[in-house]
């Protein structure tokens, strides 16, 4: 997500990955393949110098996905109120700069 529609990002050179897949594709590491794509197209196409990603408390399986990618703990925000599913979870921000992704 790009220009302001996103978590975090404070300006034109940075955005937000995020993700879902259906349970029938669950552990064929198409989650990780697909988002390392995407931040490569993120860092050396579109100039980005951040991204942020993030994951409810509790969904290991995403909070999995992230470390693996490289991403960082940046803070967390308790109590976010999920209108679909009519409860609050703890949102948990990660974020990946330029320079870490050179790095990795």
């Amino acid at each position: 997500m790009l220009n302001g529609k996103n978590i975090k990002a404070q300006g034109d050179n940075e955005c937000e990955l995020g993700y879902w897949l259906g349970k029938p594709y669950w552990g064929q590491g198409l989650i990780p393949e697909a988002c390392k794509e995407m931040l490569s197209h993120a860092f050396e196409d579109l100039g980005m110098e951040k991204v942020w990603c993030g994951y409810y408390e509790g969904n290991e399986k995403s909070k999995r996905v992230q470390e693996k990618l490289g991403f960082k703990y940046h803070s967390k925000n308790e109590n976010v109120h999920l209108a679909l599913l009519n409860e609050d979870r703890n949102d948990v921000i990660n974020l990946m700069t330029k320079e870490d992704w050179e790095r990795r």
